[in-house]
């Protein structure tokens, strides 16, 4: 399994790498994934290397003059093998995940983390749990005023 594992993770990693237009220095990933497979989702942010700015990666097509048409194919292509990931700690009997959260540098370094039990009927849903992670895992603090923010100022103001 560990061996399918790296293959999967390399391939996520390069089919990331493949979509954004731009020299990076740094990616976050987000993937969830409901129990039984009912919805899914997949998510990234990079830091580009010249300005240091971070882009959602469903911003590309707008930021960059990618094909929407473009995007999503290589979109549903990264849901895919996000899908495949999941499906091997299925096979293998192993613990199943809600989220992955997924970050590399341009040296080619990794980490992964797996959350379990995270979604539930009070959690917010998917945008919410974004905000957090986001916020969490590299400080994306959203423009103030704006619907997004409006949810992190919330989740603060009620964890602090």
């Amino acid at each position: 399994m560990e061996i399918e594992l790296d293959e999967l993770y390399m391939k996520i990693g390069k089919h990331i790498i493949s979509m954004i237009p731009v020299q990076w220095s740094q990616i976050y990933y987000l993937g969830e994934i409901e129990k039984g497979k009912v919805s899914m989702s997949s998510v990234f942010y990079f830091k580009e290397l010249k300005n240091g700015n971070i882009v959602k990666s469903h911003n590309i097509p707008e930021v960059y003059g990618v094909s929407q048409t473009i995007y999503n194919e290589l979109l549903s292509e990264l849901n895919l093998l996000f899908l495949n990931l999941y499906s091997c700690f299925e096979k293998n009997s192993q613990p199943l995940w809600e989220q992955m959260s997924f970050s590399i540098n341009a040296d080619g370094k990794f980490n992964v983390e797996f959350y379990y039990d995270i979604m539930n009927e009070n959690d917010g849903g998917q945008v919410q749990r974004e905000v957090i992670w986001a916020y969490k895992t590299f400080g994306l603090l959203p423009k103030n005023e704006s619907y997004t923010r409006k949810i992190l100022d919330k989740y603060l103001q009620e964890n602090e």
